[in-house]
């Protein structure tokens, strides 16, 4: 039998009861009536009984159970799971206050009211009062991983925000960040090291970490043998291994405390955005530029992209060391090149007149200039074809594949190995049975 009794004999109706596995359950009637509170502890036991019997699906039974629950319940219990699996402090307060708010204006008290139109009407609105798309799709992608949370926990049949559109950023971005310069950076280093907090800023320069992925970086992600960082709680939930700078790995020899276990945080303190705000100014470094361009803990991971661009490292490998899973997101966000990145490129390009590279202004050519053809690559005077067999004419006006060819040429006393490494090659390149004749 369900029990309805008043908490400190004051406040709505309270029912006790136990649900179809045994376990004791407890819910607000939400009403000071008595009779009515009656009625739905009747229906509670209602519900069990045929959950029992095998009348209703208990999935579903689970389902009409948990969206009675006030929003409130599910909101504190995905705030104490956040908790427990290590959650940045500013993750869990720009959730704590998105949430409810964003459930006050759309007017939801029970799960059955998150819906996609009622959320893309919400962040329609925060867009019309004027919030920048980044600060926007921010508040979607909180809204969406708590809906998510809900559906893999059993509160939710599936995550009903799962097609809520994004806004384009690429329009209205409102904070753009530069890359430091060199002396910048060495003038950063010098006040960190006043202050023990070097380690913190070089593992944001060389590793690329964002401020969230810092204060749970552990000893045992280091691999100071190998000179490797393991990341495990990045932003993608993926495990990327990543090479470290020398420097990096060096300051972390030094901190290391005798005693570290495999599990001890790096940094178990974070500093804070007030206090990087006051290194910065220590440093001298303006924290928005004249081109209204930001200076701020993440500006690290942007000096990272743009040092390895200007090293010429390729697109494909700084995606790996930045960790994007598009190295278009890596060009278009984190590479700050200036004027005198372009004019360094002309400056080696060669001249048209001459066909050697323009002098420096150390003056000599060019070392990256590399001839593109060497003298023993030169196209022989006997070109060599593949000509169909005798008595072998394929049928239908359809050529031959290429294994079914003989590829003839003539005997070339002066061929290198280099000549057989490249027409081996050339043989394995796909879509080359459709070529009369193939050059070396």
């Amino acid at each position: 039998m369900a029990t309805v009794f008043k908490r400190n004999g004051k406040g709505p109706w309270v029912i006790q009861y136990f649900d179809a596995s045994g376990k004791r359950r407890e819910c607000s009637a939400r009403t000071t009536d008595r009779k009515t509170a009656d009625r739905v502890a009747a229906k509670l036991e209602a519900d069990v009984a045929l959950e029992r019997a095998g009348v209703v699906d208990a999935r579903q039974a689970k389902l009409a159970t948990e969206n009675r629950r006030p929003l409130t319940e599910h909101q504190a219990a995905y705030f104490e799971y956040l908790e427990g699996v290590g959650r940045a402090a500013h993750t869990m307060g720009d959730k704590r206050f998105v949430l409810p708010m964003a459930f006050k204006a759309i007017g939801a008290t029970r799960l059955s009211d998150i819906s996609a139109e009622a959320i893309g009407r919400f962040l329609g609105q925060q867009r019309a009062s004027g919030k920048a798309p980044r600060s926007v799709n921010h508040y979607r992608e909180i809204l969406r991983a708590f809906a998510n949370w809900c559906a893999k926990t059993g509160r939710l049949t599936s995550n009903p925000l799962h097609n809520v559109p994004k806004f384009d950023e690429t329009r209205d971005r409102r904070r753009v960040r530069r890359a430091l310069t060199e002396d910048e950076l060495r003038r950063l280093m010098d006040v960190a090291a006043a202050r023990g907090r070097k380690a913190w800023y070089l593992m944001a320069l060389w590793g690329g970490l964002r401020r969230s992925e810092l204060v749970k970086i552990t000893w045992g992600d280091i691999d100071l043998e190998r000179n490797l960082l393991t990341i495990r709680v990045g932003k993608a939930h993926r495990e990327d291994v990543v090479p470290l700078h020398p420097e990096l790995m060096s300051e972390l020899r030094r901190i290391r405390p005798s005693n570290a276990q495999p599990k001890d945080r790096i940094f178990p303190e974070e500093v804070t955005n007030k206090t990087r705000r006051l290194d910065f100014e220590r440093a001298g470094i303006p924290l928005v530029d004249e081109h209204d361009r930001h200076a701020d803990m993440h500006a690290l991971r942007s000096t990272l992209g743009t040092m390895l661009a200007r090293s010429g490292v390729t697109p494909q490998v700084g995606r790996q060391i930045m960790r994007h899973s598009d190295y278009r997101t890596t060009l278009q966000h984190y590479t700050r090149l200036e004027l005198v990145d372009a004019e360094g490129a002309i400056s080696k390009m060669s001249s048209v007149a001459s066909g050697r590279a323009s002098e420096g202004p150390g003056g000599g050519s060019n070392p990256q200039q590399i001839p593109q053809q060497s003298e023993h690559d030169a196209v022989p005077s006997a070109a060599m074809s593949c000509v169909e067999p005798e008595g072998d004419e394929p049928t239908g006006g359809r050529r031959k594949s290429m294994k079914s060819r003989i590829l003839r040429a003539p005997v070339r006393s002066h061929a290198t190995r280099d000549d057989d490494a490249r027409l081996e090659l050339a043989m394995a390149e796909p879509g080359l049975g459709n070529r009369r004749s193939i050059l070396i």
